[in-house]
């Protein structure tokens, strides 16, 4: 197989096989925490299952990095890197909702890759059957359901009221995460709207649909520019900070931009730079995306003014 069709196979082969238990009981058991810090549930480790079972098939000479294991490789010589969430948006599996995927990405084996090294990505829904891929420098794509191609619907909007959008929570201290986008919230909450999704890989690929306008995560900013809020992540993070790891987006960054959406940290710079087999605290990171230049400038320039309304 080539790397694009092993990406892609991948993705379906663990989707295929976690869709069965979402929702189950017995996935929202909380088996362990994994190498990034994040609590593993059940079926998690259903997903990791299912990465090994496809490798060792396909007889593949890679190495694999993923949410719950870490970095591990398969063969002497490992010809490229699966950077890999097999379940993104944990949560909302393990409760049965549709706002979790599966995100596989391809790039080149060495240990200093990058996010912008990143050749390959795909975001396959685990509860339905749209698929989203990319290749760098060749576009992004959207196969719907019934196996044929959508285009993508980026939003026009360029006012927030009118922005449908989403941001994250899970870790992050919310008495400050609503100080510092409580304006936003407030300004597109009635006319575009206001989702928490848990996941940010499957709010990616709704740019893609036309969904949302922008999804932000501003508690790796507010840890870097408010140090004396790093116990409360602490506290929050069972003992480790938690925020976007690269694995996180490693695929849906790419499928993004590849469509025409801007995608950055939270200050505005690019994610390239951002190392993919680390998931230390310095390498945490914020985001900003949003389906139209305009739209991020705004957002942008509100998330900086929120920041300064923060006293910690």
């Amino acid at each position: 197989m080539t790397p694009l069709e092993t990406t892609l196979a991948l993705t379906r082969h663990i989707r295929d096989t976690v869709r069965p238990h979402l929702g189950a009981w017995h996935g929202r058991r909380i088996s362990g925490t994994a190498a990034s810090g994040d609590a593993t549930f059940a079926i998690d480790e259903i997903a990791e299952e299912a990465i090994v079972s496809f490798i060792e098939r396909e007889r593949l000479s890679i190495a694999y990095y993923s949410e719950d294991k870490g970095l591990i490789e398969f063969g002497s010589a490992p010809e490229a890197v699966l950077i890999i969430d097999p379940i993104d948006g944990t949560r909302p599996a393990a409760a049965g909702f549709e706002a979790c995927v599966v995100s596989v990405a391809w790039a080149d084996y060495r240990p200093d890759v990058t996010l912008g090294d990143v050749q390959f990505g795909c975001i396959g829904e685990i509860k339905n059957d749209n698929l989203f891929w990319a290749e760098r420098g060749q576009g992004a794509h959207w196969i719907g359901p019934e196996g044929t191609e959508k285009p993508a619907r980026l939003l026009p909007v360029t006012q927030i009221s009118l922005a449908p959008l989403t941001f994250e929570v899970v870790a992050r201290p919310f008495e400050w995460i609503g100080t510092a986008l409580g304006e936003i919230v407030n300004a597109c909450a009635v006319k575009g709207g206001c989702f928490l999704l848990n996941s940010t890989a499957f709010s990616l690929t709704r740019l893609l649909t036309g969904q949302i306008a922008a999804t932000i995560d501003i508690g790796n900013r507010i840890l870097r520019d408010y140090p004396a809020s790093r116990p409360r992540f602490l506290e929050l993070g069972l003992g480790k900070p938690l925020g976007l790891f690269a694995y996180d987006i490693a695929a849906a960054a790419l499928i993004a931009q590849e469509a025409g959406a801007v995608v950055t940290d939270a200050y505005g710079n690019s994610l390239d730079s951002t190392r993919l087999l680390d998931t230390s605290e310095p390498n945490l990171q914020s985001i900003l995306s949003a389906s139209n230049p305009v739209l991020h400038a705004v957002l942008l320039a509100e998330i900086t003014a929120g920041m300064g309304r923060l006293r910690i």
